[in-house]
C-alpha cells in the first residue's frame, strides 16, 4: 500500500539521485558553497543528513540499524525545522509508515534473537516510529495536513493493528497513540501503568494522570484510540473501564479537547456501547455509569444529526415506553448552549488580506465580536487587529484581567477601557464603535452584551497610500497564550448608533446571517425579546418616544437597514469546512476568505436543540412527553422540551405554528398527576419564572403561558402542593417581581386573568382548601392591574351575580369539561368581596373605582335588600372610606336614597362588626386615610349613618324582647338560646351614651327632631313590646335600665321640644315601674321639662328632620334588584360563552395529529410498523385524471397546517402608563342629576350584551381576520357518499367543513346531532362516520365553478380550483344553490383578469376547469381533436366535462369506451383492424344475439304502451363505477355501501378482464356497461394491493386478488394501461371514435334504429324529482336512477366529423416531423442564443409561457413563471434566499438553508435545504406594495441534504432529492409527505441528484451516480438504467448531469434527454416491449440517439458538461458549463 505511494511523491525533489544510493550527491543550489551564509550552509547541511537518513531507513534491514536510523531522524527534525519539509519530500511518512507495517515481521538476520530481546527491539522502533511522525507534524502545518489528507490516520490504525492486538505490545502502544495525540511523550506509559494497578486503585491512578494530559495535538491519534477499545478490553472490565474514564478526565481536561472528541464522530459507537450495556450482565455497574458520564460530556457540545437521531429512536421503545437512561442523557444534552465556532489555542489567528487598503474607513467604522475565554494571558492578547504592510493601524486587546485596551496609529499609548470587562467561561458580545468626527473630536464607543460600557476621546488614524492591509482576529506570534473561542465577527465601514448594538447582542451567538433580512424579530429568542421590551418599557416609562425606542423599533419591524457594501467581513464557522493552520474560511456572502494561521480549530458544535430541528422539530420533544409515564419520565420530557426551545428560534417557531403549546397543555391535562415539583419547576421556568431568585420572574411567553399556565383545568388535577406552588407564581409575578410593572402592563394586561380567575371561582375544579390560594392570586391580579374594563366591572359583575341567590329559573351551564360549582358561591363572593374593599381601601384604587362606576349605586347594588353581616361590614367600610376621601359623597349617597336603604336593610344584619363598621363610619375612624388639620377624636364626621343606628338599635330590641321572659340563669330554658343580640344591644347603647357623654358634636346631633324622635320611637316601642311579656330576665333588665337613664338624660337637655319631653317622661315612668314595680311612681319637676328653645333653633332641628320617605326608598331597592337580575342573567350567558368555548378549543386541540403522525409516519422518527393503505387522492391531474394515491388513515385531516399569526417574539412598543389615565378626577357633585326619583342607572355599565356566538364551532377555522359573509348547508359529494358539512364564503376565502350543519337557529351543530332534515339531500347515502375534512381555498385560488344536476334536480355546483382541485356540492333547495352561485360569481368577477389568464379547459390541460360551455368552445375542442392537436382521451374527457360528468359523483362519472376486444393473444398488434370493439355500435349489440334480444325488449314493451327501452342496465351507473374500482379505496367501502354492507358473490365481482368484456358485449345475459378513466390512466385499481378478502369463485374454487389480465399485458397492469391508451389514440379508433360519440353525446344517443335506447328515466328531463310527493313512489324514483345509471346531456344535434387521417397519425395536421417521430434530425443550432458567461454554468432554462422563449439562468437564480423580472436568488449551502425584482434585492430571507429550489407555479415556491428539511413558500404580489415571500410549509422526511428538487403544478407534488439515496415525493397542497422511491443507502454514489417530473403523464425521473430511474406518480418502479455499464461512467463525477421530459398531450412513446459531462445528450425511451411470453413485463430503458454538443471554445479538449436541458415543443434547448445555451432544431 505504502510502495504504491512513494513513486509519484519522490519526484518532488529528486536531484537525479538513484533510490539504491546509499550516499546521495550534496544538495546545492547554482550559486558555489562559498557564498552561502552560514545558516544556510547548516541548513542544507541538516536536510542533506535527512535525505541520507531516510534514504538508509529504507535500505536498513536488521531491527538495530532501523533504531540507530529512527533516532537519528529523530534528532535531524529536532534541530531545524526545514528538515521537516524535508522529510515529507523524501518520502519519509511513507517509508516510516511501511516500516511500521512491517515491524512484528520476523528479521532477515541468519541470527536467531531471543524472544525478549525482539520484543524489546519491536517497542523500541515503533516508539521511534511514533516519536518521529510526532516530530515532523508539530509545529508544521504542512506536514500535519499531509499526514491527515494523504497518509491518513486510517493507514496507522491498519498499521498498528497487529501490535494493537498483540498482548505484550498493546499497552506500550496505546500509549505511544497517547503520546501522539498529544505530542507529549511523558505519557506514553499510561496505559502501562493502569494494567499494573489494582482494580480499587484506577481512580486515584487517573487522577495523578490527567494533571500530565494536555491539548490533543492529532484528533485522528485519538480517534485510534477510542477504535482500540473493544480489542485491547473487550474481557477486561477494569480496562475497559480506565481507558472510558481517560477519556472523560481528557474531555474535562479544556474545551480544545472537549471540542475535538464530541466531534470526532465517536459518539455513535460510544451510544451504542451505553445502550448495549444497560442489558450486558458482564458489564459493571461502574462502568455504564462512566459510559454515561462520558456520552453526557461529549453531547455538551452536541451532537451529528445522525446521531441525534439514533439516539432519539432509541429513547422511545417498541412498547411505546421511554428509557429513562437515554432519557437522562438527553435531558442533561440538550441544556448545552455551545454553536459552531472557532476554537483558538493562541498562538492562533484568522486573517483576511486586501488590495489597496489605505487604513481605516473615512466614515468610520464597527468592530463586533462573540468570543468565549478559557483562559486568559498574562499579557494583552490582541483580538482584533488592523495592519498596512507591518504597521498596525489600530489593535483591540484583552489584558490578564479581561480589561479591554485599544491602541491606534494615531496615538502614541493604549487606551484601557475601564468599565469594559471579559469574563472567562461565557459568550460575550464586545462592540467597538469608531467615529471620525463627533463633535470637536473624534468618539470611541464601547458595548459590552449590548450596553455602552465606555467612550473615549481618540484620533481617528489617518488614510495612508493603498498597500496591503491585513485585518486579523487573535494573534499568530509564538509568545501569544490565550485559549478562547470565536462565534462571529463582523466589521463594518460605518459606525452604528447607540441603540443598535442592544439588538444585535440580543439576536445571540448563534446569528450568522449579514442583517439583510427585513424580519430578524424571528432570530430572537424568548428571552431576548422579552429583554428588549422591558428595556423598551423602560425608556418609554422616563423618555416617552424616545429615539432610542423608535430606533429599536424600527430596526424590528423593517430591519437594521445595514447595506451590504458597506460589510467589509462577515465571518463565522458556517462555512469552514476543515481545521487547521492554513484553512480558508469563507466570508457569508463575499468572496473573500481569511486564512488560519497556528493553531485554529473549528468546532461543528451541532447542539442537541439543533439536531432537534432537522429530525423533527418541536413535534419531537412533545412525542416524548405523550409517551412519558411516569412523574420522572413527565419532568424529565418537559426539561428535554423546554430547553429544545429555549435557545433555538427555529424549534420555538415551529412549536408555534403547530400550537405546540395548547398541545402540550392537552397532553399534560391527562398526566396532571405525574407533574412532581420538578417538573413544575422546568415548565414555569421555561415560562419565564426564576425560583432561585424569584424578584427576576417574569413572563417570557406569553402565548405559552396563556396555554399551559392559564389552564385552571390542568393544574386543578394536580397534586396539592402543586397547586399552592402555582396559585403562587401569580403573586410573584405580579407583586414580588421587580419586574411587575412589567408584567402588568406588557404580559398580563391582555390576558384577561380576572375573569378568568373569577370563572375558577364558579367551578368545581378545585377542593374547598384551595380556594384561599384562587383567592390570593386574584387578589394579586386585581391590584395589579385595576382597570374598568379588565378587573373592576368583571368582580362588580361577578358580586352581583353571587353575593345573593340567582333568580328564579336561572341555572348553571353543564359541560362534560367544566362543571358549574353552585354549592358555596355566596361564600366566596364574599371573599371575593373582602378582597375588592381591601384594595378599594387604598386611595389609588378608590378614585379608579369611582372614576369608573357610580359608586353610590354600586354600593346598594352589592349591598342587596338582605345582606349577610360580612356583606354588610364590607359595604359599610366601602361606604365609609368614600365619605371620607370624598367631601360630596355623602350628600350623593343621600340623594339616591342610599342612607334610608340602609336604614332599612342593616337592621336586620346588624351584628357587633357591622355596629362596629357604622361607629367607624360615624367618626370617620380610617387611619389610613389622611385626616384634615381641623379633625378631632369622637368627632361626628357622618351623621348621616346615626339614623341607621338608631334603626338597628330600634329594630334589635324587638328582637330582645322575644326573649326577655326566659331567664338568662336556667340552664334548662337557656340551653337552645343564643344571647347574642342581648349582646349586640346592650353595648350599642353603652357605645350610643359613651359617646354622647364625649362627643360634642354627637351631642349636637341630638338637636334634630328627627334623631330625638327616632331615639323616642325606638324607647317607647321597647318598653310597649315588655309591658305585654310575662317578666324581664337580667340582660332585658340591664338593657331597659341603659335605655332609661340615657333618656332621662336626653330630657333634661333645653334643644328638645316639650312634647318629645313628656314623651321621654311618659316611657320612664312605664319603664321604671317595670324595672322596680314595689317602687313609688317617678316624680321630675315640671319646669325642667319646658320647652326653652328659641325660634331659630326650632327652624334648625326641623331642618336636620328632613329623609326619604319609605316609597322612596322601596323604589330605589326594586330598581337595584332589577338591575342585579340583569347583570345575573348577563353573567350566566357569560358563564355558558365560557363553558362552550372552553369545550370547543378543547375538542379542536384534541383533533390535532399531524404533529404526531409525521413522526410515526413512514420515514419518521419512530415508524409504526404495519403495511401502508392508500386510497385515490381527489387532486386531479390533466383532464380531470385521478391516478395519484394518498396514504389511507381515518383521522381526519387538521384543518390548519399554519397557527395563530400571533406574533409572540415580537417587540412592542411598551403601553403607556394606566395609572395616569386612571388617576381621574371624581365627577363633582353637580354633574349629576340628583333627583331621588333618579335611580335609573344604565344597566349595560356592569351588564354586557353577550352575544350568542353561533359560529364558535368553526371560527378556529378560519385564517387570520377572515370574516364569514355566509354559510350554508350543503352535501359534499364523493363518489356515492354524501358527507354533509357547512360551505362558507368569507371574506377572504372559501371553507368546506365536513360533518356540521347549521340548525333552525343558525347555529352550527354536528350533524350526527342535528335532524336529517336539517343535511339530507334525497337519493344520496350519507357518510357521518368517515374522516371529516376541513378544506379551505382562498378567493384567487377558484378558476371556476359550473352548474351541476344531482339525480337530474339543479341543485348542485361544482367548483375548480388552481391547486388541481375540485368540490362537487349539493344544496337542499335550488333557491340556495342560486344565492351560493351570485355570490360565487362575485367572487370569480374579481379576479376575472387571472382566470383569463390561464388557458381555458378546451385548449390546455386543465381539462376540468370550464365554468359552463359554450357553442363556440364545445366546436373549438372538436375543431382540435380533427386537426390531432389534442389525443382521443383528452377529447373524450371534455365531452365529459361539458355534460354535465363529473369523477366526484359516481353516478354521472366519466364515459370512456371499450376499444379492445382481443383479450386473449399474447401479442397485441394495434395495426389489426380485428384487436377492435365495434365503436359503431352500442355494448349491448355487438353480436347478432344480443341484437335479437335488445329489439324483443323493445317490440315487448312498446306493444303494451309501455315508453320503451332496449336495454334494462346502463353503460354507466354508481354501480358500474364501484364495481370496477372495488380494490380502490375509497370505492372498496361504497361498493359494500351500495352491497348494503358486504360484499357481492365472488363470482359476479370484477375480477377478470375477459370476463368482463364478455359480459359487456358478448353474454345476452350481460351487461352493456363501458369503461371509466382509470383504465387508461390508473394501473393500482387493477391491483389488491390492501390484501381485501374478496372471496373463492365457485366454478375454480380460486381466490378473488388482482384483475386477471390479458396474456399481451404480461401481468403488468402497467404495461396494460400504456397498450390500452395506446389502442385508443391509434389510427382504427380516432376514425372511428366520431361513431361512438354520436352514440353517447350526438344524434344517436336515443336512436331506436342504433339500438342505443335506455331507461326513460335516464335520460335528464324525464321526470321532476321535486314534484314527486309520495315518499315512497320519491325513493323507487331515486333507487331507479341509481341502478338504471343517468345518460349524459347531448351535445351535439348533427352527425360527429370524423378525424383527419392524413400526414403522420401521431402528430397534429401539417406538422412534418417531431422529436419522437424523427430524432434523427435533430441539429445542434449553429450560434448560441444566451451567453451568461464563460465561468458562470447554466443550471436552469427557465420557460417565459408569454413571449415563447427560454431564458438560461445560473446556479442559484431561479425566475418566476409569468413574471421574469422576478428572480429568487440564492448560493447553494449558504443560508440566504433573495427575492430580486427588476435587478434589485427586495426581500432577504436569512437562514432558509436554501440548497436548491423550484417553482410550481407563479405563486408557489419550493426549496430544498441543507438542513434537510424541504419548505413550500407562498409569492404574494400587490398592485400597492412590494412582492414577497412568506413560508408555508416545512417538511421533514429526509435524513442529509436535499441536493435537489422539483414542483408539478399539474400533478400537485413536489419530488425531493436527497444525499441520504433517496426521493421523497410531497403532496404540494397540503405540504405532507407522500412516499419514497430509494436508490441506496446514503452513500455518495446514492445520492439523488437530479430529478424531474413528467407534466403529461405524472411520471418521475430520478437519478444519482450509480443508476437512472423511473416511477410512476405513485413510486411504481418502471425502467432502472444501471449508469456503471454505461460508456461514460466515471467515479469522480455524475454520469448524467441533467435531464428533461419530452412533453406531449399524449407521447405514443415517451421521451427523456440526458446530459453528461462529456458533451453528451442521450435520447432514451422506456418501454415492456422486450419481455418474454409468459414472463412478469420488464420495464427497460432504451437508446434512441446519442448526440455531442459542439467544442466552440478555442484550445478546448473537450466538449462542454451539458448542464441543463428543456424542451420547447419539438425544439431541445441545453445549457453548458461554458454558460452558452443552444437549441436543437427539426427541419421545417
Amino acid at each position: 500500500m505504502f510502495q504504491a505511494l512513494l513513486t509519484p511523491l519522490r519526484g518532488r525533489l529528486d536531484l537525479g539521485a538513484s533510490p539504491k544510493t546509499t550516499t546521495p550527491p550534496v544538495l546545492v543550489s547554482q550559486v558555489e558553497e562559498n557564498e552561502l551564509a552560514p545558516e544556510d550552509f547548516a541548513r542544507d547541511v541538516m536536510i542533506e543528513l535527512m535525505r541520507n537518513s531516510v534514504e538508509n531507513l529504507k535500505l536498513a534491514e536488521d531491527a538495530k540499524t532501523k533504531i540507530q536510523v529512527l533516532a537519528e531522524i529523530q534528532r535531524i527534525l529536532r534541530q531545524d525545522a526545514a528538515t521537516k519539509d524535508a522529510f515529507r519530500e523524501f518520502d519519509g511518512f511513507l517509508i516510516v509508515m511501511s516500516l511500521l507495517s512491517n515491524v512484528q515481521n520476523s528479521s532477515n538476520s541468519l541470527l536467531s534473537e531471543p524472544a525478549e530481546q525482539v520484543l524489546s527491539d519491536i517497542l523500541e522502533t515503533t516508539r521511534l516510529i511514533i516519536t518521529d511522525l510526532s516530530e515532523a507534524m508539530h509545529e508544521h502545518a504542512e506536514n500535519a495536513e499531509y499526514f491527515r489528507d494523504i497518509v491518513g490516520y486510517g493507514s496507522l490504525e491498519d498499521a498498528m493493528c497487529g501490535l494493537i492486538t498483540n498482548p505484550q505490545t498493546v499497552d506500550h502502544v496505546l500509549g505511544l497513540i497517547l503520546a501522539l495525540a498529544t505530542h507529549d511523550s511523558g505519557v506514553s506509559d499510561v496505559f502501562t501503568t493502569l494494567r499494573a494497578t489494582s482494580e480499587d486503585q484506577l481512580d486515584a491512578a487517573l487522577v495523578q494522570i490527567v494533571e500530565r494530559l494536555g491539548v490533543i495535538k492529532r484528533p485522528g491519534a485519538i480517534l485510534i484510540l477510542w477504535n482500540a477499545i473493544p480489542q485491547v478490553a473487550s474481557d477486561d472490565g477494569a480496562m475497559r473501564y480506565a481507558i472510558l474514564k481517560l477519556f472523560e478526565l481528557l474531555s474535562l481536561a479544556n474545551h480544545r479537547n472537549q471540542a475535538i472528541l464530541s466531534t470526532l464522530g465517536i459518539i455513535r459507537s460510544l451510544f451504542q456501547r451505553f445502550y448495549s450495556a444497560k442489558c450486558d450482565p458482564t458489564v459493571t455497574d461502574k462502568e455504564r455509569h462512566i459510559l454515561q458520564k462520558l456520552l453526557r460530556r461529549l453531547l455538551d457540545m452536541g451532537a451529528t444529526t445522525s446521531e441525534a437521531r439514533l439516539i432519539f429512536q432509541r429513547m422511545i421503545r417498541e412498547d411505546q415506553t421511554l428509557d429513562t437512561e437515554i432519557l437522562d442523557v438527553v435531558r442533561f444534552g440538550i441544556k448545552s448552549r455551545w454553536l459552531e465556532h472557532f476554537s483558538m489555542e493562541s498562538p492562533a489567528a484568522l486573517a483576511l488580506e486586501e488590495e489597496n487598503v489605505r487604513g481605516l474607513s473615512s466614515s468610520g467604522f464597527t468592530f463586533m465580536i462573540w468570543i468565549w475565554v478559557s483562559s486568559l494571558s498574562q499579557a494583552s492578547h490582541p483580538i482584533f487587529t488592523i495592519k498596512l504592510v507591518d504597521k498596525t493601524i489600530l489593535s483591540l486587546q484583552i489584558d490578564g484581567d479581561g480589561g479591554i485596551r485599544l491602541s491606534s496609529s494615531a496615538e502614541q499609548k493604549s487606551a484601557l477601557l475601564s468599565s469594559t470587562k471579559v469574563y472567562k467561561l461565557r459568550w460575550t458580545h464586545l462592540t467597538l464603535v469608531y467615529h471620525p468626527s463627533r463633535t470637536s473630536r473624534p468618539s470611541i464607543r464601547v458595548f459590552s452584551d449590548g450596553v455602552l460600557s465606555d467612550t473615549l476621546d481618540r484620533t481617528y488614524p489617518k488614510a495612508e497610500v493603498g498597500q496591503v492591509g491585513t485585518f486579523i482576529l487573535g494573534d499568530a506570534s509564538r509568545t501569544a497564550k490565550m485559549s478562547w473561542c470565536i462565534a462571529s465577527s463582523y466589521l463594518l465601514t460605518i459606525p452604528l448608533g447607540d441603540d443598535l448594538p442592544r439588538l444585535i447582542y440580543h439576536l445571540g451567538p448563534r446569528y450568522t446571517g449579514n442583517f439583510q433580512d427585513t424580519s430578524l424579530i424571528k432570530f430572537l429568542t424568548y428571552e431576548a425579546s422579552t429583554s428588549l421590551n422591558m428595556f423598551l418599557a423602560t425608556i418609554a416609562s422616563k423618555q416617552p418616544n424616545s429615539a432610542t425606542q423608535s430606533t429599536i423599533l424600527k430596526a424590528v419591524k423593517n430591519g437594521f437597514g445595514i447595506p451590504e457594501n458597506v460589510i467589509s467581513f462577515a465571518v463565522s464557522p458556517l462555512n469552514a469546512r476543515q481545521s487547521g493552520p492554513g484553512m480558508s474560511v469563507p466570508i457569508n456572502g463575499f468572496t473573500k476568505e481569511f486564512k488560519s494561521k497556528g493553531d485554529v480549530f473549528v468546532v461543528k458544535a451541532a447542539c442537541l436543540d439543533t439536531a432537534l430541528w432537522k429530525i423533527g422539530g418541536a413535534a419531537v420533544a412533545l412525542r416524548l412527553v405523550q409517551v412519558a409515564n411516569t412523574q420522572h419520565e413527565v419532568s424529565r420530557a418537559l426539561g428535554v422540551l423546554s430547553d429544545g426551545l429555549r435557545n433555538s428560534w427555529q424549534n420555538s417557531e415551529d412549536m408555534e405554528k403547530l400550537r405546540g403549546y395548547e398541545v402540550l397543555a392537552d397532553i399534560l391535562r391527562s398526566k396532571a398527576q405525574l407533574i412532581n415539583v420538578t417538573g413544575f419547576e422546568t415548565v414555569f421556568e421555561f415560562l419565564g419564572m426564576n425560583f432561585r431568585c424569584p424578584d427576576l420572574s417574569t413572563v417570557v411567553n406569553t402565548v405559552a403561558y396563556k396555554a399551559i399556565a392559564l389552564d385552571f383545568e390542568l393544574w386543578s388535577h394536580t397534586k396539592p402542593e402543586i397547586q399552592q406552588m402555582y396559585f403562587e407564581h401569580f403573586s410573584t409575578l405580579l407583586q414580588t417581581s421587580r419586574h411587575q410593572k412589567f408584567n402588568n402592563r406588557q404580559k398580563f394586561a391582555k390576558l384577561g386573568l380576572v375573569r378568568k380567575l373569577l370563572f375558577v371561582l364558579q367551578t368545581d375544579w378545585f377542593q374547598r382548601e384551595m380556594v384561599h390560594f384562587v383567592l390570593d392570586a386574584l387578589r394579586a391580579a386585581i391590584r395589579s392591574h385595576f382597570s374598568k374594563d379588565d378587573t373592576i366591572k368583571p368582580v362588580v359583575a361577578y358580586l352581583t351575580a353571587n353575593l345573593h341567590e340567582d333568580p328564579k329559573g336561572a341555572s348553571s351551564p353543564q359541560s362534560p369539561i367544566s362543571h358549574i360549582d353552585d354549592t358555596h358561591p355566596q361564600e366566596k363572593a364574599e371573599r371575593v368581596l373582602e378582597i375588592l374593599i381591601s384594595t378599594i381601601s387604598i386611595q389609588s384604587y378608590h378614585a379608579q373605582f369611582a372614576a369608573a362606576l357610580p359608586l353610590t349605586r354600586v354600593c346598594l347594588l352589592l349591598l342587596g335588600d338582605r345582606p349577610t353581616p360580612s356583606i354588610a361590614t364590607q359595604i359599610l367600610t366601602l361606604i365609609g372610606m368614600s365619605n371620607t376621601i370624598s367631601p360630596s359623597f355623602s350628600r350623593k349617597f343621600q340623594l339616591i336614597g342610599g342612607w334610608s336603604v340602609l336604614k332599612t336593610v342593616l337592621p336586620h344584619c346588624w351584628d357587633p362588626r357591622v355596629s362596629q363598621t357604622s361607629f367607624d363610619i360615624l367618626l370617620g375612624r380610617y387611619d389610613q386615610i389622611k385626616k384634615s388639620p381641623g379633625h378631632l377624636p369622637n368627632s361626628v364626621v357622618c351623621p348621616n349613618i346615626f339614623p341607621v343606628i338608631l334603626s338597628a338599635l330600634q329594630t334589635g330590641l324587638v328582637s330582645v324582647v322575644d326573649n326577655c321572659h326566659v331567664s338568662d340563669n336556667s340552664h334548662d330554658s337557656s340551653a337552645q338560646i343564643s344571647w347574642t343580640m342581648e349582646s349586640i344591644m346592650e353595648s350599642l347603647v353603652e357605645e350610643i351614651m359613651g359617646l354622647h357623654a364625649s362627643s360634642p358634636t354627637l351631642r349636637e346631633m341630638f338637636k334634630s327632631q328627627h334623631i330625638i324622635q327616632l331615639y323616642i320611637d325606638t324607647f317607647k316601642t321597647f318598653v310597649d313590646k315588655l309591658k305585654v311579656t310575662a317578666g324581664l330576665n337580667q340582660s332585658t333588665k340591664r338593657i331597659l335600665e341603659k335605655i332609661a337613664h340615657f333618656g332621662l338624660a336626653l330630657a333634661f337637655e333645653p334643644f328638645i321640644s316639650g312634647t318629645q319631653k313628656h314623651e321621654i317622661l311618659d316611657t320612664m315612668q312605664s319603664a321604671n315601674a317595670m324595672l322596680n314595680p314595689a317602687a313609688d311612681k317617678l316624680s321630675i319637676d315640671p319646669s325642667l321639662v319646658t320647652d326653652t328653645r328659641s325660634v331659630r333653633q326650632r327652624i334648625a332641628s326641623a331642618r336636620f328632620s328632613i329623609h326619604a320617605g319609605e316609597k322612596t326608598v322601596m323604589k330605589t331597592l326594586t330598581h337595584m334588584l332589577e338591575w342585579r337580575k340583569t347583570i345575573q342573567i348577563s353573567e350566566l350567558k357569560r358563564l355558558r360563552k365560557t363553558v362552550l368555548d372552553l369545550r370547543e378549543t378543547r375538542r379542536q386541540i384534541s383533533t390535532m395529529h399531524e404533529w404526531s403522525d409525521r413522526l410515526t409516519s413512514e420515514r419518521g422518527l419512530w415508524p409504526e410498523q404495519g403495511t401502508r393503505i392508500w386510497r385515490l387522492d381527489e387532486t386531479e391531474g390533466p383532464y380531470r385524471i385521478r391516478k395519484r394515491l394518498e396514504s389511507h388513515s381515518e383521522k381526519a385531516p387538521s384543518s390548519r397546517v399554519d397557527s395563530s399569526d400571533e406574533n409572540i417574539r415580537d417587540i412592542e412598543v411598551p403601553d403607556a402608563d394606566p395609572s395616569a389615565s386612571q388617576q381621574s378626577v371624581e365627577v363633582p357633585l353637580w354633574a349629576e342629576s340628583y333627583e331621588i326619583p333618579a335611580t335609573e342607572v344604565d344597566d349595560k355599565q356592569l351588564a354586557e350584551e353577550i352575544s350568542e356566538d353561533k359560529h364558535r364551532r368553526v371560527r378556529h377555522e378560519l385564517e387570520p381576520g377572515d370574516i364569514i359573509e355566509a354559510v350554508g348547508t350543503v352535501a359534499r359529494i364523493a363518489g356515492v357518499d354524501s358527507s354533509p358539512g357547512l360551505l362558507i364564503v368569507g371574506r377572504t376565502h372559501l371553507y368546506m367543513l365536513d360533518g356540521l350543519v347549521e340548525n333552525d337557529a343558525g347555529e352550527v351543530i354536528e350533524a350526527r346531532d342535528a335532524p336529517k332534515r336539517l343535511y339530507l339531500v334525497p337519493g344520496s347515502i350519507v357518510e357521518l362516520d368517515g374522516p371529516q375534512r376541513a378544506q379551505r381555498w382562498s378567493h384567487d385560488q377558484i378558476v371556476a365553478f359550473s352548474e351541476k344536476t344531482y339525480l337530474f334536480r339543479d341543485v348542485a355546483l361544482e367548483i375548480y380550483f388552481r391547486d388541481s382541485r375540485s368540490l362537487l356540492i349539493v344544496f337542499l333547495d335550488k333557491r340556495k344553490k342560486t344565492d351560493m352561485n351570485q355570490r360565487l360569481s362575485s367572487i370569480a368577477g374579481k379576479y376575472s383578469d387571472n382566470i383569463s389568464n390561464r388557458k381555458t379547459p378546451i385548449l390546455g390541460r386543465m381539462g376540468s376547469k370550464l365554468a359552463g360551455w359554450r357553442t363556440d368552445e364545445l366546436y373549438t375542442a372538436q375543431r382540435k381533436w380533427q386537426a390531432r392537436e389534442i389525443s382521443n382521451f383528452a377529447y373524450i374527457s371534455i365531452l365529459n366535462q361539458l355534460s354535465g360528468r363529473t369523477p366526484s359523483d359516481a353516478t354521472q362519472y366519466p364515459i370512456f369506451p371499450w376499444v379492445i376486444q382481443d383479450y386473449t393473444s399474447q401479442i397485441l398488434d394495434l395495426h389489426s383492424p380485428e384487436i377492435y370493439r365495434d365503436l359503431t355500435k352500442p355494448m349491448g349489440a355487438l353480436t347478432p344475439a344480443r341484437r335479437d334480444a335488445a329489439q324483443i325488449r323493445y317490440a315487448n314493451l312498446e306493444s303494451v304502451d309501455e315508453r320503451p327501452f332496449h336495454y334494462g342496465t346502463h353503460f354507466s351507473s354508481s354501480m358500474i363505477v364501484c364495481h370496477f374500482l372495488i380494490r380502490l379505496a375509497p370505492y372498496t367501502n361504497m361498493f359494500k355501501t351500495l352491497q348494503g354492507g358486504d360484499w357481492d358473490l365472488p363470482d359476479r365481482l370484477f375480477s377478470d378482464l375477459l370476463r368482463a368484456y364478455d359480459s359487456a358485449g358478448n353474454d345476452v345475459r350481460g351487461d352493456v356497461r363501458e369503461l371509466i378513466p382509470e383504465f387508461y390512466t390508473c394501473p393500482e385499481f387493477l391491483e389488491n394491493t390492501a390484501n381485501l378478502d374478496l372471496g373463492v369463485q365457485q366454478n375454480t374454487g380460486e381466490r378473488i386478488h388482482d384483475v386477471k389480465l390479458p396474456p399481451w399485458a404480461r401481468q403488468d397492469p402497467l404495461w396494460f394501461i400504456v397498450l390500452n391508451r395506446r389502442a385508443l389514440e391509434s389510427s382504427f379508433v380516432s376514425e372511428n371514435l366520431s361513431a361512438w360519440i354520436d352514440l353517447i353525446w350526438g344524434v344517436k344517443q336515443r336512436d331506436p334504429t342504433s339500438l342505443n335506447v335506455f331507461h326513460p328515466l335516464s335520460y335528464e328531463g324525464s321526470i321532476d324529482l321535486d314534484s314527486i310527493t309520495d315518499e315512497l313512489e320519491h325513493e323507487a324514483t331515486v333507487g331507479i336512477i341509481h341502478n338504471f345509471g343517468q345518460t349524459p346531456r347531448k351535445l351535439f344535434t348533427t352527425p360527429h366529423p370524423r378525424r383527419m387521417n392524413h400526414g403522420l397519425s401521431t402528430l397534429p395536421v401539417g406538422v412534418l416531423h417531431g422529436i419522437e417521430e424523427d430524432p434523427h434530425l435533430l441539429v445542434q443550432g449553429s450560434r448560441c442564443f444566451r451567453d451568461l458567461g464563460e465561468n458562470t454554468p447554466v443550471r436552469e432554462l427557465y420557460l417565459d409561457i408569454v413571449k415563447k422563449k427560454i431564458f438560461p439562468c445560473p446556479l442559484g437564480v431561479l425566475c418566476a413563471p409569468l413574471h421574469p423580472h422576478e428572480q429568487v436568488e440564492w448560493q447553494p449551502g449558504g443560508t440566504e434566499l433573495r427575492l430580486v425584482v427588476d435587478h434589485k434585492t427586495v426581500q432577504v430571507i436569512e437562514n432558509a438553508f436554501c440548497n436548491c429550489a423550484s417553482f410550481a407555479d407563479s405563486s408557489n415556491l419550493v426549496t430544498g435545504s441543507t438542513d434537510y428539511t424541504v419548505r413550500l413558500w407562498k409569492m404574494f404580489r400587490s398592485s400597492s406594495a412590494a412582492t414577497v415571500i412568506v413560508l408555508s410549509h416545512i417538511m421533514r422526511v429526509h435524513t442529509d441534504e436535499v441536493l435537489c428538487i422539483t414542483a408539478s403544478r399539474t400533478w400537485s407534488i413536489v419530488v425531493s432529492g436527497s444525499r441520504d439515496g433517496s426521493a421523497a415525493l410531497w403532496d404540494l397542497n397540503r405540504g405532507v409527505y407522500i412516499r419514497s422511491i430509494w436508490h441506496g443507502d446514503g452513500s455518495e454514489s446514492n445520492a439523488v441528484n437530479l430529478a424531474t417530473v413528467n407534466e403529461s403523464t405524472g411520471y418521475i425521473a430520478t437519478c444519482s451516480r450509480l443508476k437512472l430511474c423511473l416511477h410512476t406518480i405513485n413510486a411504481r418502479p418502471m425502467a432502472v438504467l444501471d449508469l456503471t455499464i454505461t460508456s461514460s461512467f466515471s467515479p469522480l463525477v455524475p454520469t448524467i448531469t441533467a435531464m428533461a421530459f419530452h412533453e406531449r398531450e399524449y407521447s405514443h412513446l415517451g421521451v427523456l434527454a440526458t446530459g453528461g459531462p462529456d458533451g453528451s445528450i442521450t435520447l432514451r425511451t422506456w418501454t415492456a416491449d422486450g419481455t418474454p411470453e409468459g414472463e412478469k413485463a420488464k420495464w427497460e430503458f432504451v437508446t434512441i440517439r446519442t448526440m455531442k454538443v459542439r467544442m466552440v471554445s478555442r484550445g478546448s479538449t473537450r466538449p462542454p458538461s451539458v448542464t441543463a436541458l428543456k424542451f420547447l415543443g419539438e425544439t431541445l434547448v441545453h445549457g453548458e458549463e461554458t454558460g452558452k445555451a443552444y437549441t436543437w432544431d427539426l427541419p421545417e
